[in-house]
């Protein structure tokens, strides 16, 4: 069942529900944008982007969630390929805030919208959200990641 994000009180049950997305990793991840082709070949935009994310965590509880980012106003994905560490691909602890009307998130509780190096994190800033637990989210098979 989705739980929406709604509130700073939403936003909160989600990273106690999660553990702050403690020991956790993002597996994945998808885009969906606002253009698109239709039936007769036009070219149509419906202005709705969705980011859609998969976490698994290193327990028992809640070990797997998707979240779905919906009207995504900013989106920074950093893949440091020269640097990779496996290590650095662990989520310690996020963090997860509405301000202003915004709802971010991001991979470390470290990051600040207003930080000068906020680009040096994954992050992403959306007008809405919602949650659910996956019961079978586990594993490297990939998962059908839908909106439903």
């Amino acid at each position: 069942m989705w739980q929406e994000l709604k509130t700073e009180a939403d936003v909160q049950r989600l990273m106690i529900s999660f553990g702050s997305f403690h020991d956790s990793c993002l597996r994945e991840l998808s885009l969906q944008t606002r253009e698109f082709v239709d039936e007769r070949l036009a070219m149509c935009f419906d202005n709705k982007t969705f980011v859609r994310m998969l976490f698994q965590r290193q327990m028992r509880k809640v070990s797997a969630i998707e979240i779905v980012f919906e009207d995504v106003i900013d989106f920074n994905w950093v893949q440091d390929e020269k640097n990779s560490d496996s290590a650095a691909a662990v989520i310690y602890q996020a963090v997860c805030i509405w301000d202003e009307g915004i709802l971010y998130w991001a991979e470390d509780i470290d990051w600040s919208k207003d930080s000068e190096d906020k680009n040096d994190y994954r992050w992403i800033a959306a007008s809405q959200g919602r949650w659910r637990i996956l019961d079978n989210g586990l594993g490297s098979s990939p998962q059908s990641i839908s909106t439903d």
